[in-house]
């Protein structure tokens, strides 16, 4: 069982997955994990990974609207979870709390930036699912090659007409070690979304099927491992969607 020293670090894991501490406060989580036991480290790095890829995934397609009320609801939850030391029920602890703090304020980020919430759609799902035939069989339907910054190629299949593409990717070398492939949808206001962290690139027998809404571009950047919220480094590959 950690300490109350690894503890504490651990908890850190979920703010700094949501890049919600100053580049100071980074440095310094950093510098304890270059101290601490190679478990606690790597139950941190898993905590980060597990957080952004949750994230990365529930942005992966069809974002809608989020409700006008809903910051004023998340402020008002974390307030009561904060103040709950008057009823024995609500107290919470540091893990509990620093998590209340980590979830709220990516969600109020979000509201605040206008990103709106995303639904996830599985890919397994048959209700109206999309498939990389009814893409190709549209009118519109088309073929996009890119070039990929480093070797390689991205091809997409798309059609605006579904708002749907299917993606696959030719001899591009693996990220650098603790990095990650991550996709990003573009809209015309230059608002970016994630469209998925890529552990392993989809090949052209069997590529990856995505819905991109009102995405004008498609783009690939290299990540840290578990990706990011963001970007944070620039585009390698790049398509457009219209």
């Amino acid at each position: 069982m950690p300490d109350h020293d690894d503890a504490d670090l651990l908890e850190l894991a979920y703010p700094y997955a949501l890049d919600a501490l100053s580049a100071d406060e980074r440095r310094v989580v950093e510098r304890r994990l270059e101290d601490a036991p190679e478990s606690v480290a790597d139950d941190f790095r898993a905590t980060v990974h597990d957080l952004r890829e949750t994230l990365a995934t529930m942005t992966i397609v069809d974002a809608v609207p989020a409700p006008p009320d809903l910051e004023a609801r998340v402020q008002r939850a974390l307030d009561l979870h904060l103040d709950g030391a008057a009823d024995p029920v609500l107290a919470v602890g540091p893990a509990l709390r620093m998590r209340w703090l980590a979830a709220a304020a990516a969600i109020v980020v979000a509201v605040g930036a206008g990103a709106g919430i995303a639904v996830y759609r599985s890919q397994s799902h048959d209700a109206g699912e999309i498939t990389a035939e009814q893409i190709d069989a549209q009118p519109d339907g088309r073929e996009s090659v890119a070039p990929v910054t480093g070797g390689g190629t991205v091809t997409v299949h798309m059609s605006r007409r579904l708002d749907a593409a299917v993606v696959s990717f030719e001899t591009v070398p693996n990220p650098p070690a603790d990095r990650t492939y991550q996709l990003w949808l573009i809209s015309p206001a230059g608002q970016v979304r994630s469209a998925g962290v890529l552990p392993g690139l989809p090949g052209a027998q069997a590529p990856l099927l995505l819905r991109f809404g009102d995405a004008v571009q498609l783009a690939l950047s290299i990540e840290p491992a578990g990706g990011s919220p963001a970007p944070t480094t620039e585009p390698i590959a790049g398509v457009p969607l219209t």
